[in-house]
């Protein structure tokens, strides 16, 4: 019998602990069986409930709550909803879309002698670095440390 490499984790911890009582190994199984991200990285909080309330917003490295925050809908997502509020969704698509056309119009500068070719890789890291940068909440909702419900 082959078993799916995400139940391992329980496969594992029920084989090792074939005496316990399902109560003193229950909280153990939870929590190998919780959503994660690849890595075992949390992205969600979740209330007793079941209701999320809490995603970590990849643009903006923080908690935010999904009361006070909007979030699109992910149907492929464990919460069902995206991995970025709309705010930094939209900050984030603008960015991208910013550098490409800066990294675009590189090669017309050159032509044009508006840049030398020596200074294109200087020229792309200032674009990189552009692109990089974190657009804070102007609302200030969000928290770094993981919230507890």
């Amino acid at each position: 019998m082959t078993i799916k490499k995400a139940y391992l984790g329980i496969i594992d911890l029920l084989e090792a602990n074939s005496s316990a009582t399902v109560d003193k190994i229950l909280p153990q199984v939870i929590e190998l069986a919780s959503t994660k991200q690849a890595g075992g990285t949390i992205t969600s909080v979740k209330d007793k409930a079941g209701n999320v309330t809490h995603v970590f917003c990849y643009y903006h490295k923080l908690w935010e709550p999904v009361a006070e925050v909007e979030f699109g809908a992910k149907a492929s997502s464990s919460t069902g909803l995206n991995n970025m509020c709309k705010e930094g969704t939209s900050n984030w698509s603008k960015q991208q879309r910013s550098a490409k056309t800066a990294n675009a119009n590189l090669l017309t500068q050159v032509a044009t002698n508006k840049l030398a070719p020596k200074d294109i890789e200087a020229a792309q890291a200032k674009i990189e670095a552009t692109r990089k940068q974190i657009t804070p909440r102007n609302d200030k909702i969000g928290v770094k440390d993981m919230p507890m419900t």
